[in-house]
Parts: C-alpha cells; structure tokens; sequence
C-alpha cells in the first residue's frame, strides 16, 4: 500500500481557460488558470497558456524535489512535509 497522500505521476489536463492538475488517483491537486486574450490576461492577472503549463510541471517538480531532500523514506513517513509544499504552490499559484 503507497503512504503518499498524492501518488506519482501527476498529470496536467488542460480545460478551457485553465489546467486541472491530477494525482494518480485522479485527485484534483491544483487548478491554474490562464488567458490567452492578451487584453483580458493584463486587466486580469493572468498567465498565459504557456505559463500555466509550466507552472503545472513545476509543481510535478516540487513534489519530487521535496521528496528527494527528505529521502524517500522519510517523505513516505510524513507525507504532511509534501502537503505543506502543495499549499505553498497554490497560494502562489
């Protein structure tokens, strides 16, 4: 049985308008919204399409860099440290 609240590998789907950011179990981890309409996107705030995509493989990367720095054991272990990234990431996001 995987201890990680968010198995690997996540996928990003994109929707109109914004990505869905999944777990392998389907679990909606993050939404990130983009515009493709470049007066839209400055009144708005928000990204491109471009950008929105590569903020989704970031947050792929963070998890996995979280869970080498801690060591995969210890990620396993307390996984509430990888939680604690995701946050971070959708409040930056």
């Amino acid at each position: 049985m995987n201890s990680r609240r968010f198995p690997a590998p996540w996928s990003a789907e994109v929707q109109p308008n914004y990505y869905v950011v999944r777990d392998a179990n389907r679990q909606q981890l993050a939404y990130v919204y983009y515009e493709n309409e470049p007066g839209r996107r400055s009144a708005a705030k928000l990204l491109s399409k471009d950008e929105a995509r590569r903020d989704c493989c970031e947050l792929g990367k963070v998890a996995r860099a979280t869970e080498v720095a801690l060591g995969v054991r210890a990620a396993r272990k307390y996984p509430k440290y990888l939680d604690t990234m995701i946050a971070i990431w959708r409040a930056i996001l």
